[in-house]
Order: structure tokens, then C-alpha cells, then sequence
């Protein structure tokens, strides 16, 4: 019932702000800006941290990019993913922020790879299509205790957010912080997978986030501006290939299920053993979750943990 509250209270505040034309870009230099979330064209914010997979570095850049998005002008900002320096995820976002200083997110084009090609398009929505919803990204006030859907496509983008707290103290490799803005993120559909960030004014972005089961964490280590972060960034294409499987994902689960009978929980494409498999999530009939993990073009097994 909660959920379907906060699905009909933004909704209304959507038509309400929709109807009275006041949607603008973000820009740092706007008057009334919201001052934990800017985005200046231009600007390029570089995060990194360890995985239990290796070092992953984040690069976020503000484009020049202008889209219209349920009539709305929306700002496109390319998001990247690299785990020991490989591609892994590119993914092109979009907002825009109202006259009353929230910042609303209204869609994603995301794409997770598998040495250079498109291995998965999940989590990929825009609003205005197939029931899709923007959300608000970071309130205009924030006050400790606000909740707020972040994305509604039901069934594949469910992000809320929480202020736990305000007036926050941070120190990352970047710089040392202060007056900045804690929120609890996350996914119903992914129970267990919660995270805190931390946005600061300084920076007008998040500066660190951590997973709250498993620790592991991304902070700020640089920010650039100006034309030699839009050089950097733009000369990488964008990654269009398909990766191609022999084993289709019915098979992959029969081939699962029979090494360790149980429940699927999960079903994805990851690199193990350095080539792309199927990763099938299984609740056992008896023991612990376990992964099993299948190669994508010979359809065996090769390896299984728990």
C-alpha cells in the first residue's frame, strides 16, 4: 500500500509541475539550483574503488546532449564503468531539474559489457513509455526521514532513496567536506542490496557511497571541467555489438538445476574464468545460495559457489 502511495503522490506532483511549465536544465550557474545535484555540460566527476572483482572506476560526464523526454528538456549525462581499466558498463542517463529546485530522473540507457560487446540492456527504462514514471532524484528541502521513489518502471527500475542525515562531515581522496547530505538507497526488487552516499555542496554531486552488507565502496578522486574532460570522454564510441550465446538462458537454467537442484533466484552474463558465462543463481533444495557458473557457447559447467 506504501508503494502504491508514492506511486500516486508523484504522480501527481509530476502533472502539477508538468502543467505549470517548470522544468528548466541544470546548469550551477542557474539561480536556485539544487545545491547536492548540479550538473554543469562540461563536467566530468571520476570515482573509484576496490570490488571483490578488482579496482572499479567510475567516470560520470556531463554532456551538451538535450533531449525531450515527456516534453521535457532533459540533460544526458554518459555514465562508465571500468573494472582493471575494461568497459563494463556505459550507460547514458536523463534529468532535469523543476523551478522549485527538484531534480528528476527520467530515464536510462544502460548497457553492461562483456569485452567490448552488449552483453545485457537490463535496467534500461524512459519515462512516458510502457507505464514508465520519472522520479525525483534529490529533493529540492530535504529533511531526514523524507522517502522518495527515485524511478518507477515496474517490475525493472524501483530505486528509492531516504535522507538519514544532514550537516554530515567527509573526507575522500578528493578533498575533505562538510554541510553534506547522507541518503539510504535502495531496490525492492533486490533485497539486501542497500547503499548510503553522501552528497556534498562543494562538489554538487555524491563524493562517496557504500554498501551497507558488504562495504564496498566508491569515492571521489578527481573532477574535471571544461573542454579536455569532453575530449576524453567523447572519443570512446559507444558500444553497439551484441554478444552472441550458443546456449540459450532456458538451457543454461535446465543445466543448472540439474547440478544443484533448487530454486532459480537470479540469471545473468558475467565475465568468470575470463570469458563471458551465465551466472544461475540457485536457492537449494538443501545448503546455502549458490552461483553456478556455465559457459555461454559449450554449455559446461565451470564452477559452482556458494
Amino acid at each position: 500500500m506504501e508503494s502504491k502511495n508514492l506511486a500516486i503522490m508523484f504522480l501527481i506532483i509530476l502533472v502539477a509541475v508538468m502543467a505549470l511549465g517548470t522544468f528548466l536544465i541544470i546548469e550551477a550557474s542557474r539561480k536556485g539550483a539544487n545545491k547536492y545535484l548540479t550538473f554543469a555540460p562540461g563536467t566530468k566527476y571520476i570515482y573509484e574503488g576496490s570490488t571483490e572483482e578488482g579496482v572499479e572506476r567510475t567516470e560520470v560526464y556531463v554532456t551538451n546532449n538535450i533531449k525531450k523526454i515527456m516534453g521535457v528538456n532533459v540533460i544526458e549525462v554518459r555514465d562508465m564503468v571500468f573494472l582493471d581499466d575494461e568497459l563494463i558498463e556505459d550507460t547514458k542517463d536523463w534529468y532535469s531539474q523543476d523551478k522549485f529546485g527538484n531534480v528528476w530522473y527520467f530515464g536510462e540507457d544502460s548497457k553492461e559489457l562483456i569485452d567490448g560487446k552488449v552483453a545485457s540492456t537490463e535496467g534500461s527504462w524512459v519515462a512516458g513509455y510502457y507505464g514508465a514514471k520519472p522520479g525525483i532524484v534529490m529533493p529540492a528541502n530535504p529533511e531526514v526521514g523524507d522517502v522518495y521513489r527515485q524511478e518507477y518502471f515496474p517490475g525493472e527500475a524501483e530505486d528509492m532513496g531516504e535522507v538519514v542525515s544532514l550537516g554530515v562531515s567527509i573526507k575522500v581522496k578528493y578533498g575533505s567536506f562538510s554541510n553534506c547530505l547522507q541518503t539510504k538507497d535502495w531496490n525492492p526488487l533486490e533485497p539486501g542490496d542497500e547503499e548510503y552516499k553522501y552528497y556534498c555542496p562543494e562538489v554538487g554531486n555524491v563524493v562517496y557511497e557504500v554498501g551497507i552488507e558488504d562495504g564496498e565502496f566508491s569515492q571521489l578522486i578527481d573532477v574535471k571541467k571544461g573542454s579536455d574532460s569532453n575530449k576524453q570522454t567523447e572519443i570512446k564510441d559507444e558500444p553497439v555489438e551484441e554478444l552472441k550465446t550458443q546456449i540459450t538462458e532456458e538451457e543454461a537454467k535446465a543445466i543448472a538445476l540439474k547440478r544443484v537442484p533448487g530454486r532459480v533466484t537470479d540469471f545473468g552474463i558475467e565475465k568468470k574464468f575470463g570469458k563471458a558465462t551465465y551466472v544461475v543463481e540457485i536457492d537449494p533444495d538443501s545448503g546455502p545460495e549458490t552461483d553456478v557458473i556455465i559457459d555461454i557457447e559449450t554449455g559446461e559447467v565451470l564452477g559452482i559457489e556458494t
